[in-house]
This record gives structure tokens, C-alpha cells and sequence, in this order.
């Protein structure tokens, strides 16, 4: 009895040595993932936070070189084809010129120191509309939902227990089970932590390549059938000064939608499973909706 007592006890301390070992590997890997997710996620919303020239001030110069370098002197060679075909269409309608009034022609050459106006600004002006959807997002204010220990949104040790009464091999294979689980999360956070990177600075370089060509949709203005190819490209640029707003409305949503979804499922069996589940799920909504802000942002300014 006494041998069967002392093995007993042996094993007990063996089970108990490797499970807690697993267990405060697992923990940390717990918290390692919350800590690279609020990490990605602040990264995002930090970027989004700054202007194209903060962003990159380099590509930020390239493209204002080739708007100012290239794009203008093609747009001066449509205003000019635009502004005499007016001129043509106007002698054709007015019977050579014989019932022109001369405020005609001097709106027409209003029309045309404008347009002229507008496009050797256009980059500006562009630029300026961003900065209204940049104001935008500056205003938006983040809830503080994080533990007031710092322990991350999800408290480790409230989910799992450290300590058990007894501790036997299925413990020990079990708390294995939720390594392997948070180590597979672990990657997949990773993933997304990239991908939302690469989301946010796309969206940089897209507005860019936009804002490159800002003066040839700019110079159709002059005139009311090509002005909207021009009306078009301004509802555009509209919108991609917004969708950044936009990411930023769906960074703050998932964060209140993580801390609801535990909330509720506080009193779960797995409670730990279904920490992990809810890390990695929420994460992959976020990016559906961060892909979903582009099309968002166009249908509330029309734009196509």
C-alpha cells in the first residue's frame, strides 16, 4: 500500500510539472497573439492616421513630380481640343458667328482661365480632399476595452486553470491539445497581422497612382458633356479619401465586436477554445470588411 501511495504521488508530481510547463508555455503564447494582434492592428490604424507624404515621402514626391511633369501638359492638350470644338460647335449653331453675343465668348474664356486654374492645381486640390477624410478619421475616438492589468482583451488565467485537484495523463494531453491550438493561431495571426499591412498600404498607393492623373479628368470640366468624365473622377477621389475613415470605423467595430462575443460566451464549456476561435474568426471578418471598405465608400459617394 504504501508502494502504491508512493507511486501514486510520483505521478501526480510528474503530471503536475509537465502540465503546468505546458501550461505557461501555452500562456504565453496566448498572450503573444494578443500582443501581435494589437500590435497589427495599431500599426493599421497609425498608418491611416498619417498623410500620403508622412506615409511615404518619397513616393509622395515621385507621383507629385509626374502630375506636374506629365499628366498637365496632356491635360493643356485636351482643354485646348475641348475649348475649339466649343468654338466650332458655337459658329455652327450661331449661323457663322453672326448671333454670338459677346458675354458668350467671354464666359467661355471664363470657363477656360478656370479649367486652366484647376488643373495646374488639381494635385492640390486633391490633396485637400484627402485631408477632409483624414480630419475625419483623427476624430474618431478608440474605448480602452483591454483588462486594467494589462492582461490584453482575454485574460489568460480566467479561461484556464493552473491549478487542478488532481492532475492525470488527460490533462496533460489536453493542455498539449490547447498548445498546438495556440501555437496554429499563433501563425494565423501572423497572416493577418500581414495582410492588413498590406490592405492599408495598397489603399496609400492606389490614391497615389489616382492622384497622378488628377489634372487629365480635371480638364474636361470646360465643357458640360466631357465634364463628366471629371465629375466621375472627383466622386472617385472622394471616396478613397474616405475609405481610410472607413478601415478605421471597421478596426474600432471589431474591436467591440471581440469583447462582446466573450462576454457572451463566458459561461462556455471551452471557454479556451473559444477564445481562440473568436481571436482568429473576428480576425478574418476584419479583413472581409476592411476589403469591403472600397466598395463601401463608392456606393455612398456614387462613385464608379
Amino acid at each position: 500500500m504504501f508502494g502504491s501511495e508512493f507511486i501514486d504521488n510520483l505521478l501526480q508530481s510528474v503530471w503536475k510539472s509537465m502540465y503546468q510547463g505546458l501550461y505557461n508555455v501555452t500562456g504565453a503564447v496566448f498572450s503573444k497573439i494578443q500582443d501581435v494582434l494589437s500590435e497589427g492592428i495599431l500599426r493599421s490604424r497609425n498608418i491611416l492616421n498619417s498623410t500620403p507624404q508622412e506615409w511615404n515621402e518619397t513616393a509622395f514626391s515621385f507621383i507629385k513630380g509626374v502630375a506636374e511633369n506629365a499628366a498637365i501638359p496632356i491635360a493643356g492638350c485636351i482643354i485646348t481640343f475641348i475649348f475649339c470644338w466649343q468654338l466650332i460647335s458655337m459658329v455652327q449653331e450661331s449661323n457663322q458667328m453672326h448671333n454670338i453675343k459677346p458675354e458668350t465668348i467671354v464666359l467661355l474664356l471664363m470657363k477656360l482661365v478656370i479649367c486652366l486654374l484647376v488643373c495646374a492645381n488639381s494635385f492640390k486640390i486633391v490633396c485637400g480632399l484627402f485631408d477632409l477624410g483624414h480630419w475625419a478619421t483623427e476624430h474618431i475616438k478608440f474605448v480602452e476595452i483591454n483588462n486594467p492589468d494589462g492582461s490584453g482583451i482575454i485574460d489568460f488565467n480566467n479561461i484556464l486553470n493552473s491549478e487542478l485537484p488532481e492532475y492525470g495523463f488527460g490533462d496533460v494531453m489536453t493542455m498539449l491539445v490547447n498548445l498546438i491550438m495556440t501555437v496554429i493561431a499563433q501563425v494565423i495571426v501572423y497572416v493577418l497581422n500581414v495582410v492588413m499591412i498590406i490592405k492599408v498600404s495598397m489603399w496609400y498607393l492606389e490614391l497615389l497612382i489616382y492622384a497622378s492623373a488628377a489634372p487629365i479628368p480635371f480638364s474636361t470640366f470646360i465643357n458640360k458633356e466631357w465634364g463628366q468624365v471629371g465629375m466621375n473622377y472627383l466622386r472617385k477621389i472622394l471616396a478613397m479619401s474616405f475609405e481610410g475613415f472607413f478601415m478605421i470605423v471597421a478596426f474600432g467595430i471589431y474591436e467591440a465586436m471581440v469583447i462582446n462575443i466573450i462576454v457572451s460566451n463566458g459561461n462556455a464549456p471551452d471557454k479556451y477554445m473559444m477564445s481562440i476561435v473568436t481571436t482568429c474568426g473576428c480576425g478574418f471578418g476584419l479583413i472581409m470588411i476592411l476589403n469591403k471598405t472600397g466598395s463601401i465608400a463608392s456606393s455612398i459617394f456614387n462613385a464608379h
